[in-house]
């Protein structure tokens, strides 16, 4: 199967009236006042499935605390991941890198947690409800003690808000904002985590990301299993459904930075939610 072209798929954002540009908008309304508020000294992200990083990169362009962010973006697409480096060395961002990795190994986290600030957007629709609640779970290795985490979930036919949120309360985060987008297609999250920080498991696996078609796919595949065995299971020399193997993308869904700024005429994208 053909995968997706992430930075082809990237140019959705072009659009600003599309759905993505405004819960990009959304998300950073979120994340400008995790900056604000947080405290003297240096401010440590790590953004998974990071795309072009402009969820990050655009509010920091103009943010008088953006020289204090000592921040990872975790990007699988060699191309995706170049423009967001650009994009840092022409907003001056010596804090800012880019490790071009599976962020979905613990690995890709190493010498860059216990992180203040955690931006999980765009990518949450392309994991299947184990990966998720791994994810959520495993947070606790990436945050410090009263980090932030900033996410964003799309179009969610399982997953909603509340299931997520309740995935966030088991793993100890307290919410203190959100914002709906095209109600209630579009949610931004922003949690408090209240908890105690562990200690990093390196060497683990936390997610697979999932191309859309072998979502669709596997959906599909278990629709008709619940049917099959509703029907009563197989019968003598029938075979069951089977599931598709996991399968890794090459990046998370990323929104296109609203801020102003000057840029080669590749464009970007971005990073929260995730």
């Amino acid at each position: 199967m053909r995968g997706t072209d992430w930075l082809a798929w990237h140019r959705q954002y072009q659009d600003p009236d599309s759905r993505f540009s405004r819960r990009l908008a959304a998300l950073q309304r979120q994340l400008r006042p995790v900056l604000d508020r947080a405290p003297p000294g240096p401010i440590t992200v790590v953004s998974p499935c990071a795309g072009q990083g402009d969820d990050l990169l655009g509010v920091l362009a103009e943010h008088p605390r953006r020289h204090d962010v000592v921040a990872r973006l975790i990007e699988l697409d060699p191309r995706n991941a170049e423009i967001a480096r650009s994009i840092a060395r022409e907003l001056g961002l010596a804090g800012i890198s880019v490790l071009e990795a599976d962020a979905g190994l613990s690995d890709a986290y190493l010498g860059a947690v216990p992180a203040s600030l955690v931006i999980l957007a765009g990518f949450f629709s392309y994991l299947d409800e184990a990966d998720l609640a791994r994810t959520v779970a495993s947070l606790p290795q990436l945050c410090a003690g009263g980090a932030i985490v900033v996410w964003a979930r799309g179009r969610a036919r399982s997953n909603t808000r509340s299931q997520i949120r309740s995935l966030f309360q088991r793993a100890g985060f307290v919410e203190i904002a959100c914002e709906d987008v095209e109600r209630p297609e579009l949610h931004v999250g922003v949690e408090r985590f209240a908890g105690v920080p562990a200690p990093l498991e390196p060497g683990r696996r936390i997610f697979t990301f999932r191309e859309p078609g072998v979502r669709r796919r596997s959906r599909l595949l278990r629709a008709l299993g619940r049917l099959w065995r509703q029907a009563g299971g197989t019968k003598t020399g029938e075979v069951r459904p089977q599931s598709p193997s996991n399968t890794s993308s090459s990046s998370g869904r990323r929104a296109r930075g609203a801020s102003s700024r000057t840029r080669s005429a590749s464009g970007s994208e971005s990073g929260l939610p995730r």
